[in-house]
């Protein structure tokens, strides 16, 4: 029998593009954005107004090694506990035997978290972004998890145009860290300047590209279709225009919460820490104050503010506690 005889094939985009020098049978074709730069990547030993500076500029920026490999190696255990899923479960994830972990509250939950979202370097850049009224805004824990479509975070605000933190117009913003840690790393997908549809605009007029942000904010139902109909080529489409952050055991990656992101496809097991930050306002203020319900949050907002995040105050004061 012929290979392939008997066999199913489904169409994708990729199979119509040419295979040589530039191209082969698995390239999703040209990304427009590799034309310009889109990331920030600086060092932890970098001055604080380099890392705000490209931070502002683009909206994503690597801190590389600001964990030594023995903290990493902590937090990545710390993560396993929280989550209770150890690496070999991630067989039992990859068959659907087991539920992979995502979110948790884990600094609400778990001290072991505290140093890590009031580490002194990370309070400083967001001061640096945010100004001295800025606080921890939730705190996540990703165990065997990747969110592979595209989407923005809080969007609640940045999807609202009458806030400031709209993407449509922005004055305010989110950061957002991803601490990554224990053996492998991990990878952040972005779609650039997403965070701000005029910087967007600007830029996709240099590279030609003709797409507004709302066709990317499709991807996650486009995928959806995709293993419905076995169709990739719109889904294909769209990904071609992702670029890649990748982190090493010990780097940072702040980005805009705004900015369209995704996980990259996870063929072993991952772990990372989220925090989040934002300026004490009357938005921000009102659903960090919901969670700051038990002591431990409490405590944590105490803790957090003795490390210089002096809107953990505001956030006790608005959650009717003494700081």
């Amino acid at each position: 029998m012929a290979p392939g005889a008997g066999r199913k094939f489904y169409p994708s985009s990729r199979a119509k593009r040419p295979i040589g020098i530039f191209y082969d049978e698995l390239s999703r074709g040209v990304n427009p954005f590799s034309l310009i730069e889109s990331a920030g990547i600086a060092d932890v030993t970098d001055p604080i107004e380099k890392i705000a500076d490209l931070f502002n500029r683009f909206g994503i920026v690597k801190v590389r090694r600001l964990y030594s490999p023995e903290r990493s190696k902590l937090l990545n255990q710390h993560c396993i506990d929280f989550s209770g899923l150890k690496p070999l479960d991630f067989r039992d994830v990859f068959a659907k035997k087991r539920k992979w972990a995502t979110g948790g509250a884990p600094a609400l939950n778990d001290p072991r978290f505290w140093p890590y979202a009031g580490d002194e370097t990370v309070q400083k850049i967001i001061e640096a972004l945010l100004g001295p009224r800025s606080f921890e805004f939730g705190t996540a824990v990703a165990a065997h998890y990747s969110a592979r479509g595209l989407h923005r975070d809080y969007r609640m605000l940045c999807e609202d145009d009458a806030s400031p933190y709209s993407a449509k117009k922005p004055t305010k913003r989110i950061v957002r860290i991803l601490h990554y840690c224990g053996l492998s790393g991990g990878a952040l997908g972005y779609i650039p300047f997403s965070h701000d549809e005029e910087k967007f605009r600007e830029q996709g007029r240099r590279v030609g590209l003709k797409r507004d942000t709302a066709w990317f904010d499709r991807h996650r139902e486009v995928l959806t279709q995709a293993r419905l109909t076995r169709n990739f080529d719109e889904a294909d489409e769209i990904e071609r225009h992702i670029c890649w952050v990748n982190a090493d055991p010990g780097d940072i990656i702040i980005s805009n919460s705004a900015m369209l992101h995704c996980g990259e496809y996870l063929t072993g097991p991952r772990y990372f820490f989220v925090s989040t930050y934002a300026e004490t306002t009357p938005e921000t203020l009102k659903i960090a104050a919901g969670q700051a319900k038990t002591e431990m949050a409490r405590d944590y907002h105490r803790y957090m503010s003795a490390r210089g995040f002096k809107g953990s105050d505001d956030v006790l004061k608005a959650a009717g506690t003494k700081a």
